[in-house]
């Protein structure tokens, strides 16, 4: 009996690992930042994808769109106010950033392509690629940012509108 009751509690801890999901993030090395990959549950189309991330853009006042391919492509400029900051003798140095992602879009999967001709984070890098001491709060601070936007788009393109019904 102990060991059924053994095999049920792996079984649905494996289970819950399997179906939990978490938002992928970027992650900032020496060279550069790489392409994010959102997939999505077989229901969504390009077109609903495509619908949604327009939406997404529409809704954040610091977002424009600049290209705009229907069904496959949206290349949607950013800017974050207060985005990293550098630590100098203990005063904090704050600083905006302007950045591009590129969503390329499929049946039930986007690519996200982030860019930025911003490419100051390069010197907070060690030739090895460790990130240098001083810069650490750079990375996690330049990182949040960025991980922000994604995750946003991410709860937009996944969450469903909630229908109200009418008690008349």
């Amino acid at each position: 009996m102990k060991k059924i009751l053994l095999l049920l509690v792996v079984l649905f801890s494996i289970k819950g690992i399997i179906f939990s999901q978490t938002t992928p993030k970027f992650t900032l090395t020496k060279d550069g930042v790489s392409p994010v990959l959102l997939a999505f549950d077989g229901s969504l189309t390009a077109d609903i994808i495509y619908k949604k991330v327009k939406e997404w853009a529409a809704k954040n006042p610091n977002t424009t769109i600049r290209i705009d391919q229907a069904n496959t492509q949206v290349k949607v400029g950013i800017l974050k106010e207060k985005a990293w900051k550098v630590m100098d003798k203990n005063f904090e140095n704050w600083y905006d950033l302007k950045y591009t992602l590129n969503i390329d879009i499929k049946d039930a999967k986007c690519r996200v392509i982030f860019d930025t001709p911003d490419v100051k984070y390069k010197v907070w890098f060690n030739k090895d690629g460790s990130i240098i001491k001083k810069y650490k709060d750079s990375k996690a601070s330049f990182e949040a940012a960025i991980n922000e936007s994604l995750t946003k788009l991410n709860k937009h393109i996944t969450e469903q509108k909630k229908v109200t019904k009418d008690e008349w």
